[in-house]
């Protein structure tokens, strides 16, 4: 059976190595901790079809970590940390790639900067900069690992357990208020907010780099096993109801992947 097609937005950049001009970028470990999963990374081009055409074609999609959201969009200026994409349109493309994923009911797994667009998306903000040795930001977050608390009976629960798990992270930048309808379901020991969930979506939002240890942790392997076992479900389930209907309608073989 043929892997399921995960979708993950790429992030524009402005010089890549062995380029001459600008590229589009993923994390290789990300492909690769999708692919060990099962699944078959694809690339999603921020200036092809729009979001919700590219997330059509896909039986699942990962959102990768990457630049720190505009700050305009949650009602604060840029500081001198802030660090902006090199694309203009990221965030309002990631941004409706989320929307068309919760909208189709399309398996998501958002990670790091994934978390915080979502966030704010859903109208909360973000810390724009975590002090070391502040209240927020009393552990180390760039560049380090360190346990997370998981909430008992989340989804998040279900893919990597109710116990504490160690996490790799890399942000200077943290979900301040929460947005609407939204859930935290895992919070580091100085209270910054590790994961969010949509109620009732196949959506995990992690503040981590889990692509960062899949090979080596089960935890984080278990993330992008989740997204594509899913999207695999979702895409056979789809299949199946499409050849019932129709079989039922004169018996014609159905046009699915």
């Amino acid at each position: 059976m043929s892997r399921p097609l995960i979708g993950v937005p790429g992030m524009w950049s402005s010089s890549v190595h062995g380029l001459r001009f600008e590229g589009v970028a993923v994390a290789a470990q990300v492909l690769r901790s999708i692919a060990a999963a099962g699944g078959e990374p694809v690339i999603m081009f921020p200036e092809g079809a729009a979001a919700a055409d590219q997330v059509r074609r896909f039986d699942g999609v990962v959102l990768p970590g990457g630049a720190d959201v505009s700050p305009e969009l949650y009602g604060a200026e840029p500081d001198e940390h802030y660090w902006p994409a090199d694309y203009a349109g990221q965030d309002a493309f990631e941004t409706e790639v989320l929307a068309a994923c919760v909208a189709a009911g399309v398996p998501t797994l958002a990670i790091c900067r994934g978390l915080q667009l979502l966030n704010v998306a859903r109208g909360g903000t973000l810390i724009p900069h975590l002090e070391p040795g502040g209240e927020a930001g009393s552990i180390q977050h760039k560049g380090a690992v360190h346990p997370v608390s998981v909430t008992a009976g989340s989804l998040l629960a279900s893919v990597v357990g109710s116990g504490p798990v160690e996490v790799s992270s890399y942000h200077h930048q943290a979900a301040g208020q929460v947005g609407a309808d939204l859930q935290v379901t895992a919070v580091a020991d100085d209270g910054v907010v590790e994961a969010l969930e949509v109620p009732g979506a196949p959506l995990l939002a992690v503040q981590w780099h889990p692509e960062d240890t899949a090979d080596s942790n089960p935890a984080d392997h278990a993330l992008f096993a989740w997204v594509v076992e899913a999207a695999r479900a979702r895409r056979d389930g789809a299949g199946q109801g499409a050849s019932a209907q129709s079989a039922g309608a004169g018996g014609q073989l159905a046009g699915a992947r």
